[in-house]
């Protein structure tokens, strides 16, 4: 981690001031060896260089100080900073995320009916109810039809055989 310079830049070369490597390669690459060189450069001209992000800049101003001629004027606002944002959209509630039912285009055209009262509350459904409902008939529709299945099967396979020996 580079050490704080309070005053001017140390001398020496760039490598000597305790940078992070891939600092130290970007400004080798960029022809900036010595710390003259770098001290001389402002905060945009170092943002410019290729391989050298915001916090590497950071890092390098700790050591070397921004030269004192050559301040680089403050950025302005971007215009329309001073309104306020727009009102972001309002966050669904959990209960409406875990709700059984589903919305549907059908239930924007009709108007929404009460359920009817239930003279014993119960419980809820568990969220995945629909889902266990359907995979039991579908296993429940399985089941019932296995055995018309298989008899299918066993008398259509023999009758394709014997025609197939009659053929050939």
């Amino acid at each position: 981690m580079p050490s704080t310079s309070p005053g001017a830049a140390p001398g020496g070369t760039v490598r000597d001031l305790g940078l992070p490597a891939r600092a130290v390669t970007a400004l080798t690459r960029a022809g900036i060896t010595t710390t003259e060189q770098l001290a001389a450069l402002t905060r945009a001209e170092l943002v410019a260089v290729n391989g050298l992000g915001p916090g590497t800049v950071a890092a390098i101003r700790r050591v070397v100080p921004e030269p004192p001629g050559r301040l680089a004027p403050p950025e302005p606002a971007p215009p329309g900073d001073d309104e306020e944002s727009p009102a972001a959209p309002a966050i669904p509630s959990f209960e409406s995320l875990r709700s059984t039912r589903r919305r549907t285009t059908v239930d924007l055209i009709v108007p929404a009916t009460p359920p009817p009262a239930d003279p014993v509350p119960s419980a809820p459904r568990p969220p995945d109810y629909a889902d266990l409902w359907r995979l039991g008939v579908a296993l429940g529709s399985a089941a019932a039809t296995l055995p018309l299945r298989l008899t299918l099967f066993a008398v259509r396979e023999p009758a394709r055989r014997l025609r197939r020996l009659l053929r050939g």
